[in-house]
This record gives structure tokens, sequence and C-alpha cells, in this order.
């Protein structure tokens, strides 16, 4: 089987603590592509954007193992323009998805009771006068997090529940449950991953610290509320009339 990863620093964490027989068989997409890499072959599993699953409802998803945010350590953080009073658009910018797509217009309904126009750019420059998103690892560099606002900790604010961001799914259920008995006990090692020495070489020590401190708030292992949160992620396009029927996922 393949393992299909997005490019950050998450998953990173997760592909350098894997068994070695997993490392050998990784890969990376733009999060947006991997649900469709899985689909090209159900032994493929992906690490897909949670929403993804509202197209493709019929994929496995594993009940143990993803990734999961319950503070201010995330993979999205939002930046507010100075000196504004109401706020009508929204620039997303990065390695984007379905989550932040659809999360973005539920969240500034629900948060600011503000519905927004959102814009997709490509071009860095687009971010300098407006509010905006930003995803992936852009937000590390030149510790541009520091200014932002995390996009889980208001996702949480919506749920009461952990933001639950990426989840393992694939066409085929044994793989779902091989990887469930591969991943056991990895995430003691990922969190100890912050203190390695290719960390610090690649994030600015003030930026190494920021992890250390907010390192138990990312979630690997998931229990009853995190998958009580990918549920209520899946109602929430629902609720706001962006999907006519409510999505059953199956977990394995």
């Amino acid at each position: 089987m393949k393992l299909i990863f997005p490019k950050n620093i998450f998953s990173q964490f997760i592909i350098d603590n894997l068994p070695d027989q997993l490392k050998k068989e990784t890969a990376f997409y733009p999060s947006s592509l991997i649900v469709h890499e899985v689909k090209k072959n159900e032994s493929n599993i992906g690490l897909i954007p949670t929403l993804d699953l509202i197209k493709n409802n019929d994929l496995f998803v594993s009940k143990s193992f993803g990734l999961a945010f319950e503070g201010s350590l995330c993979n999205s953080y939002i930046y507010y323009k100075s000196k504004q009073h109401e706020i009508s658009e929204i620039t997303l910018f990065g390695d984007l998805s379905s989550v932040e797509v659809i999360l973005c217009k539920v969240l500034f309904k629900e948060i600011y009771d503000s519905p927004v126009e959102i814009k997709i750019s490509t071009e860095k420059h687009d971010l300098i006068r407006g509010n905006y998103v930003i995803v992936g690892d852009k937000n590390f560099k030149d510790e541009k997090y520091l200014s932002g606002i995390s996009f889980a900790e208001e996702m949480v604010e919506i749920l009461s529940l952990p933001f639950v961001n990426y989840v393992f799914a694939s066409g085929d259920r044994n793989n779902i449950e091989k990887l469930n008995d591969m991943l056991i006990g990895v995430s003691n090692s990922i969190y100890d991953s912050v203190e390695s020495d290719k960390f610090t070489q690649s994030y600015s020590l003030k930026t190494k610290n920021y992890f250390n401190e907010n390192i138990s708030s990312l979630i690997f292992d998931f229990g009853d509320q995190d998958l009580e949160g990918i549920n209520q992620i899946m109602r929430l396009p629902y609720f706001h009339g962006f999907i006519d029927e409510i999505v059953d996922l199956k977990f394995v």
C-alpha cells in the first residue's frame, strides 16, 4: 500500500516516526489532490482533508489516527488588516483544500455573523493589505504565525470539540485496519520529534519553542471526542445549506 500525505511540518512529523516498512511507501501531494490519488488505486491510503469525505464517503476512514488540533498550534492561521469595522472578503493562500474553502464561510458566519466573499490566490503580494488565511508551512517561515489567529482555535470555539483537519482514508478496508495496527505507539515519538536537530535547523528558536509549548494540542491518536469532531465538521456544510443531506462515514 502507498501512503499519501500533504506536504507540511505535521505530516513530516508523522512520516519521520513511521515504521521503516511504511516510510518506504510514502509520497507527497497537494492537499486538494490527495483524495484523487487515493481513488485512482483503492489500496492507497491518504491523509486527506476531512471535508473531502463529503463527495467521497465511499472511502473507509480510520477511527484511530489522523491529524487534529485543539489549541493555537495548527496548519492554518487567519490574518486581519487593521482598522476595519466589518469583514466582507478574505483571501486564501497556500496548500488549500475543501476544509479552508468551506469552513471559512462557516466560521465567519458563526463567529462574526458576516458572510464573506472567498478569494483564492497563488500570489503572495495579494496578501499585503487584505484579510487572508495562510495554509501550511508558510505560517512558520519568518515567524508569520505570531501575527495570526489560529484557525483551529476558532473552529474549536464553534464545535466545542477538537478540530480534525485530516483523516486517513482508503478504498481498501483491510489496509486501514493494517495501518491502525502499525501506528499504535507512534504518537509518543511524534511529540519527541520537536526536540530533534532537524527541526531546529529548519525553523527559528522562537518557532521551535512555540511548538514545544503547544505540541500537546496536536492530536494524532483519535478518541471519542475526535470522532465526534469529525461528525460535527461533516454536519456544518449541511446546516449552512452547502449540501443537501448529512453524509455518513465508514469508520474502521
